[in-house]
């Protein structure tokens, strides 16, 4: 009688301990919803240019991540920025803040890890519908781009690959390190180029130079035209946002 006593008590707690914890964002294929740090998703705005948007953050409830448009002209030229949401269920909100002090809210729904349907608030009555970005085919050697970066201080070369991650109208995406620290390269074919460093999955270095090709980085020595530090809070949920200088030199 004691064993099948305590057997039933073993029994209440497993099912005690399993059903303990709050709801989580998983989608009912086991996805996570959003997608997991790194991934990529593009969208086709309006005026034929891409949307391009990196997750850094995710938990499940609320994420964090990085954006840029391809457009060097109109509306969303050279659009670049970070975000801050939520996700409940499969509804997902962006607050969304343009390097040049503007901002967006996008809300919507997402298909588990693989894309969304999204409106932006200034696009009101269109939605854009995200999917992910094919990775590149991996190539037997791939030449880099080197030179060295300051930023704030810190000192060191940074290394960027020339084999193309993605390309979308006159926007070209290319990745590489810098102190171990994943980087991603927009390059623009008008020479407008944005440096983002991945620091962590809260924060993120995002410097723009104007005029000024990959090519150009191992050879001339220039300062940011502007640069900000995104700092995602997880108590407060919200990206918080410093000034930052990003002097590049031959190295």
């Amino acid at each position: 009688m004691f064993k099948y006593w305590l057997l039933s008590v073993f029994a209440c707690l497993i099912v005690v301990l399993c059903g303990c914890g709050g709801s989580t964002s998983v989608s009912s294929t086991g996805a996570l919803v959003g997608g997991k740090s790194m991934s990529q998703f593009q969208a086709t705005m309006p005026d034929g240019s891409v949307m391009e948007l990196v997750v850094f953050s995710n938990d499940n409830l609320s994420w964090s991540g990085e954006y840029d448009v391809s457009a060097e002209t109109g509306p969303y030229a050279y659009q670049d920025g970070t975000f801050d949401g939520t996700i409940n269920g499969d509804n997902v909100t962006m607050n969304c803040q343009n390097d040049d002090g503007t901002s967006f809210t996008m809300t919507g729904t997402a298909n588990g890890d693989s894309g969304f349907q999204l409106t932006r608030s200034d696009i009101p009555g269109t939605t854009l519908t995200f999917t992910p970005v094919a990775l590149p085919k991996a190539k037997a050697a791939i030449a880099d781009v080197s030179f060295n970066l300051n930023v704030t201080g810190a000192s060191g070369r940074c290394a960027m690959s020339t084999q193309v991650f993605s390309k979308q109208g006159g926007m070209t995406e290319y990745h590489g390190v810098w102190q171990g620290l994943n980087v991603i390269f927009w390059a623009y074919d008008s020479g407008y180029a944005n440096i983002v460093i991945y620091v962590n999955d809260y924060a993120i270095d995002s410097l723009l130079y104007a005029t000024y090709r990959l090519s150009d980085f191992s050879t001339v020595s220039k300062n940011s035209s502007s640069g900000y530090m995104n700092v995602y809070s997880p108590v407060t949920k919200r990206i918080l946002k410093f000034g930052a200088v990003g002097a590049v030199s031959p190295g």
